[in-house]
């Protein structure tokens, strides 16, 4: 009897602290098993990808003068077709006519992000991000710390561009939701990609100890049952 009582104890106080963790497991994996993370989630149906911009042909003549570039690629930005050179020390952004540009403006940043929304709400506000944005939901940082980009607020979507226009990512609050379940239910408030960190890997040996505790209350209110039919049928 020793055991049992000392099982029944530790069984209440772990379920008095555990409930809530074990309750957000069993409602994020319902959730992620019900909701796949599809495009609806991660913001595709509400953007479309900007169309690719091919080199000029003349490109290497555009960034012969620049020292030290480690590569060059075409992106569609808000300025138009622009060549982003990738160098030893940052980057460099030309337009096809071998200009350098730089910051793009709200009214452009407005006209290409509309461009690129495909859902049917209104455009709100074009905001530049130079400080990180409160967390959504208290736990949510849609651009995990990064600052200096555009954010283009649609009435069910917002789109990030970077200084110069180019496209980064699209954020719904479905993803606000759906980031926000798996956070809580790997236990990493911080990044969200830690899921076997020391705070989930303690709360599963505190299940794993409810669970045992649990069987072994199980075993006793199953001998005691069956005792009382072995009692009632002699």
């Amino acid at each position: 009897m020793k055991l049992k009582r000392a099982a029944w104890q530790l069984h209440k106080y772990l379920s008095y602290f555990i409930f809530a963790q074990i309750f957000v497991w069993v409602l994020g994996g319902v959730v992620f098993a019900t909701v796949p993370f599809t495009e609806l989630v991660k913001g595709g149906d509400y953007v479309r990808q900007p169309a690719a911009v091919p080199m000029p042909a003349h490109w290497s003549h555009l960034v012969a003068g620049v020292e030290g570039v480690q590569s060059a690629t075409a992106v569609a930005s808000a300025q138009g077709p622009l060549i982003k050179l990738e160098l030893a020390r940052g980057q460099r952004w030309l337009n096809h006519q071998g200009v350098e540009v730089g910051k793009v403006d709200a009214l452009a940043v407005a006209a290409f992000a509309g461009e690129l929304y495909l859902g049917s709400g209104e455009l709100r506000e074009v905001r530049w991000l130079d400080t990180s944005e409160p967390r959504l939901l208290g736990l949510v940082d849609e651009l995990y710390g990064q600052t200096g980009v555009w954010q283009a607020v649609f009435d069910d979507a917002r789109l990030y561009l970077n200084d110069r226009g180019e496209y980064l990512k699209v954020r719904t609050n479905y993803w606000v939701w759906y980031d926000a379940l798996w956070r809580l239910h790997i236990m990493d408030y911080g990044d969200g990609d830690n899921f076997n960190n020391i705070l989930l890997r303690l709360f599963a040996w505190l299940a794993f100890c409810f669970v045992l505790t649990g069987l072994v209350l199980s075993f006793y209110a199953f001998r005691r049952t069956l005792n009382r039919r072995v009692r009632t049928h002699t």
